[in-house]
């Protein structure tokens, strides 16, 4: 019986993980698509300067974070937490239009990484 009930628990937890990946895998491809106009444009004037430069440091730490997320529950969650931070941090002191956008954006996310941390906490345990 016990079996059983570890087999149970591990395929739930195994199907919560893959729910995570793939929610994350979602999130990743409409964060390209709706972000490539910022970090795809390098030759324009304004490409380098510090509102873009931070947000093209934020999807290099997204990156690391999704890259993580496969082997490291934990530390992606807390790594999409310091993301969302410094997306905070990018609206409320260096963003000079459209400013909010990112933080309504990463709410989802910050979502995410709560889950990853949970999940990442429970599997520890």
């Amino acid at each position: 019986m016990e079996t059983e009930l570890d087999d149970k628990k591990g395929k739930s937890k195994n199907r919560t993980l893959w729910t995570l990946r793939i929610l994350l895998s979602v999130y990743a491809v409409l964060y390209v698509i709706i972000g490539s106009g910022d970090f795809l444009s390098f030759n324009a004037p304004n490409s380098w300067d510090i509102e873009y430069s931070a947000l093209k440091i934020l999807f290099a730490i997204f990156v690391i974070g999704y890259a993580i997320s496969w082997k490291n529950e934990l530390a992606s969650g807390v790594i999409f937490i310091f993301w969302f931070l410094g997306m905070c941090y990018e609206n409320f002191s260096l963003c000079t239009s459209d400013c909010g956008a990112g933080i309504a954006m990463g709410i989802p996310l910050l979502i995410l990484s709560i889950f990853f941390i949970v999940y990442g906490i429970r599997k520890k345990r």
